[in-house]
């Protein structure tokens, strides 16, 4: 069988609550607010082999001279992770074999099959892009093209589980799983107790991230402080969107929202953060486009997205390269690209 490649873009959350208390995975996550980006990963599967069980030798009159047939050995694995600048990035590969596991072990795909997996990053880790997440349902998927058994939603949930088993993100699964500007109305994974709706708007967006920063979700969602002051924030930014219908009038509730959780919640004052907002809403009014873009943090990293002030006024593309060049010569990390 030829190789399968998979892309499944990024997701950046804007607006989360905790719940990560239940006892299985697949009943964790949050509810919350966000949306998806076009770049993400990128992988490629491919089906190397597949061991068979031993087959007995036997004399004219019937007598076998070997044993019964021995069992079918278990498959093999083999993955190769690159980070966006090309280098190999090591600390992720238990990510994807864990991932592999549960899906033998739910019988999606067989024991005997070994595979090679090449899997390419577009965005930075623990930056807020939701690159694990993406990385596990780009993966399920292609294992989902090879194997055609099962459902989409039991690899998601195999994903989402597998994302917290790892204390990765809580609601970047369910994110995907909705697709476009997404709300989620209830913690979990897709078709397990998790809720969300999306829509569409494919708008061109700038995400920027300071190179030498990064934060693991974990450190938030262990801490006992953030818990509080985020889960109480987030749960009042989705009661408040859930009061009206979900499609693009809510734009400007969900920027409204966003500010006021990433304040609520205190995360805008985190001293990197809030250097990093400042620089770049600095930068916005040198070039007099502040009037036509927000910007906003994208949980859990040191990094924001400018996004277009209107819908219907989308950026253009000097305004989006005007924007990004002149950032990267402030010495950050600048992606432009499109919500999907």
């Amino acid at each position: 069988m030829e190789p399968l490649t998979v892309k499944c873009g990024g997701h950046i959350t804007l607006i989360f609550s905790i719940w990560k208390d239940a006892r299985l995975a697949r009943f964790q996550g949050s509810r919350g607010a966000g949306f998806n980006v076009i770049d993400g990963v990128e992988v490629t599967l491919e089906h190397t082999s597949t061991n068979q069980a031993t087959s007995p030798r036997f004399l004219s009159h019937g007598s076998s001279l070997d044993e019964a047939p021995k069992g079918v050995e278990d498959g093999t694995l083999e993955v190769d992770v690159k980070a966006m600048d090309g280098t190999k990035i090591e600390h992720s590969l238990s990510l994807y074999t864990d991932l592999f596991e549960a899906l033998r072990d739910s019988r999606l795909v067989k024991r005997e099959d070994s595979f090679s997996l090449s899997v390419v990053l577009s965005l930075p880790v623990s930056q807020g892009f939701g690159m694990s997440a993406a990385g596990l349902v780009a993966v399920a998927r292609a294992f989902h093209a090879h194997t055609r058994v099962g459902r989409d939603d039991q690899y998601l949930r195999i994903a989402h589980r597998i994302e917290r088993l790892h204390s990765g993100g809580l609601g970047d699964v369910l994110g995907i799983a909705a697709g476009g500007i997404e709300l989620r109305t209830e913690a979990g994974a897709p078709g397990s107790g998790g809720q969300a709706v999306g829509f569409e708007a494919s708008q061109p967006v700038l995400l920027v991230w300071k190179p030498e920063e990064a934060r693991h979700t974990s450190n938030y969602i262990d801490d006992q402080q953030w818990q509080q002051s985020i889960s109480a924030a987030g749960e009042k930014a989705v009661r408040t969107l859930r009061l009206n219908d979900w499609g693009p009038n809510a734009w400007s509730d969900l920027m409204l929202q966003s500010r006021t959780f990433a304040q609520a919640s205190k995360l805008m004052e985190e001293p990197a953060r809030s250097a990093l907002n400042s620089k770049v809403m600095d930068q916005l009014r040198a070039l007099d486009l502040h009037s036509r873009v927000y910007v906003r943090l994208c949980m859990l990293g040191v990094s924001l997205a400018v996004l277009p002030r209107r819908l219907d006024e989308p950026l253009t593309a000097n305004e989006v390269n005007t924007i990004s060049q002149a950032l990267q010569t402030l010495g950050l990390g600048v992606k432009a690209t499109t919500i999907g």
